[in-house]
């Protein structure tokens, strides 16, 4: 006899191998056991007790109705008849796979390429139920049977076709074993009984398998659907066709809208609008209604906190039976929209130099005009009038700074593309001081430099202006009151050259530090400021291989350390004419 479960009272000194199990609530527990040596090769324990509390709980279910509802009438109990029946099994069921394959496989529409291994698969299905015939307990039929169901072959298919194979397989079993048994018509009409009440057993085994595994799909499906739903990045909201109540919502709805799922849950989709948007709002559910599905570029969605929040609304209609829901896929906005708003302010500013620039080189030819005039009254003047004299000399003084400025704002506004060249950074910010000396005075700013003995860099001339230019900028817009401002430059070790911009300004908080180098990000007020300026700063000392850092505190204030090598890019210096 092959390896066996059977009850524990059943145990004894044969038992070479065992291993016990709860069967859930039945109460019964059942050790694994061969009755005698396994062949040669072959493993020592070939059946295994149903360690699945969900295969535990099936078996003894189907044991009970067995019980209860009159199937079990046949003398189940006799081990003889069983064991009869069992060699029956082993014996016969070669000769008829043949005929049982030349039967389905035409009606299933199986290749018949594929019938060897059906067949080869049928006879090892039948050889574990025979050993379940012989021996009740031993159960590795229904562990296997209950395994390919949800994940083998036969789970792809309908159960009604494996079990049409399986209901012609028991026709010729039957009749095969009346024909063996006819001369012994009470012994055929027992063994008859017991195959067919092991056979109705095998059907409610199976069919329960296939309801099971199809239940499972379902739950893990809706698991799946569950989890992409709730770590969808957008806010989706649940809503009954009918009167428009949610019905669910994920996380990222409750983030967005301030809202615990429980709250929002009941309430009805209208309150969440401004009544502004809620005629755009019908129409979009009476077209998703019509449609199936409907989207609109811009609505606005109210938070608890009385915010608008702009949202991109995809809705889709979904029909569950009689149930009929209504799912929105809201995205939100707002970073978009300020990036937006960023990139026109930014346009705008961009617009705004190009303009400057024009209206700056228009003014150099009057103004070159009026030097000339000027230089020809103080030659007309001379010394004969020495309070005249000075007052010319002011005003040549103040034309040569007017046209000095308007170089440096040309220069600045001018597209050098990507050359470089050797740059002195101390007369650059000389420069750049001069042409912002207005606009720093204005804002009450005192402005200290503390220039040393530093080598020429090599560097893009109009990258090195925008990295002064936006410092400055930045550290004059964080003294609305007023302030002090210093630059510092100094040799660093033998190949690096320092830039420090300080200011006694607002600061910036700590919380921000980590995000001041991140495109578009900005504390500014609304006009004041792009979020650009320190990315490209930023980006601009990586290319030329240096390091910046910040260093601030709110209410003290903030100051720029920008370390460069020199020469700068020295891949391109030996290409670069000395000056």
């Amino acid at each position: 006899m092959g390896p066996q479960i059977v009850p524990e009272s059943a145990a004894g000194a044969q038992v070479a191998a065992e291993a016990d199990t709860s069967l859930g609530n039945t109460g019964r527990a059942w050790r694994l056991r061969w009755s005698r040596p396994p062949p040669a090769g072959k493993p020592a324990i070939v059946s295994r007790p149903p360690t699945d509390p969900a295969l535990a709980r099936h078996l003894d279910r189907m044991a009970r109705y067995m019980r209860r509802s009159g199937l079990d009438g046949a003398p189940s109990a006799d081990s003889a008849l069983r064991r009869a029946l069992a060699d029956f099994l082993v014996a016969r069921t070669p000769a008829l796979l043949d005929r049982w394959l030349a039967d389905v496989g035409p009606a299933l529409g199986i290749p018949e390429a594929d019938w060897p291994r059906i067949r080869q698969d049928q006879m090892a299905a039948m050889g574990r139920w025979a050993r379940h015939v012989a021996d009740p307990a031993d159960i590795e039929t229904y562990v296997v049977l209950q395994r390919h169901t949800r994940s083998g072959f036969i789970s792809h298919f309908p159960a009604s076709r494996f079990l049409v194979a399986q209901m012609r397989l028991f026709q010729l079993l039957r009749g095969a074993l009346r024909r063996e048994e006819a001369a012994d018509p009470a012994r055929a009409e027992a063994m008859v009984a017991l195959l067919e009440r092991e056979f109705t057993e095998r059907l409610l085994h199976i069919t329960d398998f296939f309801v099971d595994a199809r239940e499972e799909q379902l739950l893990e499906q809706e698991a799946s659907y569950r989890r992409a739903i709730e770590h969808a990045p957008a806010c989706i909201l649940s809503v009954e066709a009918g009167d428009g109540h949610i019905v669910d919502a994920n996380q990222v709805a409750e983030r967005l809208l301030g809202y615990g799922r429980d709250e929002l849950v009941g309430r009805c989709l209208w309150h969440l609008l401004p009544p502004s948007e809620r005629p755009a709002v019908e129409a979009l559910w009476r077209a998703a209604r019509e449609r199936g599905h409907a989207s609109h570029d811009e609505l606005q969605l109210l938070a608890r906190d009385g915010r608008r929040v702009p949202v991109f609304v995809s809705v889709g209609q979904i029909d569950y039976g009689d149930r009929h829901r209504v799912l929105l896929i809201c995205v939100d906005l707002s970073e978009r929209n300020r990036l937006q708003s960023q990139l026109v302010q930014s346009e705008k500013m961009a617009a705004i130099g190009q303009l400057a620039a024009g209206i700056a080189h228009e003014l150099r030819n009057p103004l070159a005009i009026v030097m000339n005039a000027l230089y020809d009254l103080r030659q007309l003047v001379g010394t004969a009038n020495p309070e005249v004299a000075e007052d010319l000399r002011i005003a040549e003084d103040e034309i040569g700074r007017a046209q000095s400025i308007i170089k440096n704002l040309l220069e600045f506004s001018r597209e050098s593309g990507a050359d470089v060249e050797r740059v002195d950074v101390n007369e650059m910010v000389v420069r750049t001081l001069q042409l912002m000396q207005k606009y720093v005075e204005n804002s009450g700013v005192r402005v200290t430099t503390d220039l040393g003995a530093i080598p020429a860099c090599v560097a893009n001339v109009n990258a090195m202006r925008h990295i002064l230019l936006n410092l400055i900028t930045n550290a004059v817009q964080a003294m609305p009151d007023g302030g002090e401002l210093v630059l510092r430059t100094a040799r660093v070790g033998s190949d690096r050259i320092r830039l420090e911009v300080s200011d006694t300004g607002v600061g910036i908080p700590a919380a921000h530090l980590k995000d001041i180098f991140n495109p578009f990000f900005t504390t500014k007020a609304p006009g004041q400021g792009t979020g650009l300026g320190l990315s490209v700063v930023h980006s601009i000392v990586q290319q030329y291989r240096g390091e910046i850092r910040v260093a601030s505190e709110v209410g003290v204030g903030t100051t720029f350390t920008i370390d460069l090598p020199c020469p700068c890019h020295a891949e391109v210096a030996a290409r670069v004419p000395a000056a």
